[in-house]
């Protein structure tokens, strides 16, 4: 062969060649023409996800509402019980069964005592339940507090033999 016809024969290969990449370019050039948006049902798709999040989203800020109002009004409960225990420890309040009464800080609230013997003598089990007046709430957040005293009888009997001793 000769130096003209290697020529003409590597010209026509270099242009078939380019032929080629043109052809596969402009075709995939075609094909995202085809697809420059997106489709109907993907954006169909995809608002049912947002609202399926947002719907659960709500759900959780609820939950987390009426959960942090449950333990605010436990706390004012634990508080009022131990107020009241308080005042049974320090004698300002007889130490004896109540029931049901209105607690005269808070008036949507009721405390009940109860007073308990134990298997220890001289030693009383005080029950003081604190919860919401079941009269106004549906479902009465409350609070139970337990704690032993001595019994105020027995630490009598004790200062009476102490003197007759001495």
């Amino acid at each position: 062969m000769n130096r003209a016809a290697l020529d003409i024969r590597e010209t026509s290969c270099r242009s078939t060649i380019k032929t080629r990449r043109n052809n596969t370019s402009s075709s995939r050039r075609s094909r995202r023409v085809g697809r420059a948006g997106i489709t109907l049902l993907e954006v169909i798709l995809s608002i049912a996800i947002l609202g399926g999040a947002l719907a659960v989203i709500g759900e959780l800020v609820r939950l987390g509402t009426r959960a942090a109002l449950a333990a605010h009004e436990t706390t004012i409960a634990h508080v009022l019980a131990d107020s009241r225990m308080a005042e049974v420890a320090a004698g300002a309040v007889e130490l004896a069964n109540v029931s049901s009464t209105t607690c005269e800080e808070s008036p949507d609230w009721v405390y009940s005592i109860e007073i308990q013997q134990t298997q220890q003598v001289g030693l009383l089990m005080v029950v003081v339940f604190v919860q919401q007046d079941p009269a106004r709430f549906a479902y009465p957040i409350g609070f139970r507090l337990y704690r032993m005293m001595p019994d105020p009888e027995y630490v009598q009997q004790l200062e009476d033999e102490y003197e007759v001793v001495y």
